[in-house]
């Protein structure tokens, strides 16, 4: 098989048809995600996850898009579904749709908790992301953070410059706190690093009105139900919190139901 740029293999699946998996996914996140989902569903099933791409001035929705399509196209093997998480699901129905126009018959598109990104969002990664150096930032740290995220968020123009305020606060905090553990600051970078990529593809998502798109997929739900759920065709609520939502057996059988393949036993 051709190198993929865009593409990570989660399943290399017994069948012709590729299932398109599109978020942002980092090592040590609490939330989950679709390398835990892919080995829940059927065997049979390709499954495809996005790669960021390695740019530090980011990239439009349009870049990504084709980035994405484009290798799939190229790999001559029919899309099944397109499946999006949060933020994934504005690009996942981009995609569905570039995808509908090249093939004969239109990928299904099911959507897990979809949003579009704003700054209430970002603000609440960010509160995420600081949390997972609570072993290394002080309490004082951690409350400056969120004191100057707060500060941020009042002042930014856009969204954009609210990501760059955030990615400038956590190199300030962070940075201290690495400096006085005597951690390595090339480390503290890549962190750094890995969330402006976010922030540039939450800002590209933003590019996109998902709202036709989304109006086909099935949305599946976690208990903490997103408002762009109530555009979906058609709605899953499961008895699962937002964290969980990508590693439980109920979602795993919902999209099964979607894409046409049962789970695995």
């Amino acid at each position: 098989m051709t190198r993929l740029d865009g593409w990570k293999v989660l399943n290399a699946g017994r069948g012709s048809d590729l299932v398109l998996a599109v978020d942002f996914a980092t090592t040590g996140r609490s939330d989950s995600s679709f390398s835990d989902l892919a080995p829940l569903l059927g065997p049979e099933l390709t499954v495809w996850e996005t790669r960021q791409p390695d740019t530090g001035t980011g990239m439009s929705a349009a870049q990504y898009i084709e980035l994405w399509a484009g290798e799939a196209e190229a790999s001559g093997r029919p899309v099944r579904a397109v499946l999006g998480y949060c933020a994934g699901a504005v690009f996942a129905g981009e995609l569905a749709t570039r995808l509908a126009h090249r093939q004969q018959q239109r990928p299904a598109l099911v959507v897990f908790d979809p949003e579009i990104p704003n700054p209430a969002g970002l603000d609440r990664d960010f509160a995420a992301m600081m949390g997972q150096f609570a072993s290394v930032l002080s309490a004082d740290e951690v409350a400056a953070a969120r004191q100057a995220a707060t500060a941020a968020r009042a002042d930014a123009p856009d969204f954009a410059a609210f990501g760059d305020a955030l990615v400038a606060t956590f190199r300030e905090q962070a940075g201290a706190a690495f400096r006085r553990e005597g951690l390595d600051a090339d480390l503290m970078e890549e962190f750094a690093a890995v969330f402006r990529s976010f922030v540039s593809y939450l800002n590209a998502a933003r590019q996109i009105d998902p709202t036709a798109a989304w109006r086909t997929a099935v949305a599946v739900n976690s208990r903490q139900r997103t408002e762009g759920a109530l555009l979906a065709a058609r709605s899953v609520d499961l008895p699962v919190d937002h964290v969980d939502l990508l590693r439980s057996r109920p979602t795993a059988d919902a999209v099964g139901e979607a894409v046409g393949s049962l789970s695995a036993p």
